[in-house]
């Protein structure tokens, strides 16, 4: 089975295994883009993922439409980023599992995660293109 490391040019992986902040990007119900940023990580299972709450715009948008983009710019160098176009999956979290993946990989107390009583999902991104800036040379 294929990783999203997988799909990432060799020269820009680093970006999706650091520990980062990135914009998610959805379209709300008239079809206006709405971002927020975002903690990610690649899961045990090689998945790109994120994690929402009930209560947020992100949530209700990608219920209404699942594409996404997940945009991740180097911190060190402004002229590098990872654009990540994709589907989505939402996953009911009812044991908010997944915070304590953010936690622990972030280094934050999980309290501070779940401080929403709303229900909590993972978004499990499934790229359909990827774009490395500057591109990556063979």
């Amino acid at each position: 089975m294929s990783t999203i490391t997988d799909a990432i040019p060799a020269s820009h992986r680093d970006l999706i295994q650091a520990r980062a902040t990135a914009v998610l990007t959805t379209v709300d119900s008239q079809d206006r883009p709405q971002s927020t940023a975002v903690w990610y990580l690649v899961d045990s299972d090689g998945q790109l993922k994120v994690s929402v709450t009930s209560d947020r715009q992100k949530y209700r948008n990608l219920v209404a439409n699942p594409q996404a983009v997940l945009f991740i710019l180097d911190p060190a160098n402004p002229y590098r980023s990872l654009e990540i176009r994709a589907t989505t999956e939402l996953l009911p979290d009812p044991e908010k599992k997944i915070v304590t993946a953010f936690a622990t990989a972030y280094g934050v107390d999980e309290a501070v995660l779940n401080q929403s009583p709303a229900d909590r999902y993972v978004v499990v991104l499934r790229p359909w293109r990827i774009v490395a800036n500057p591109p990556a040379t063979s």
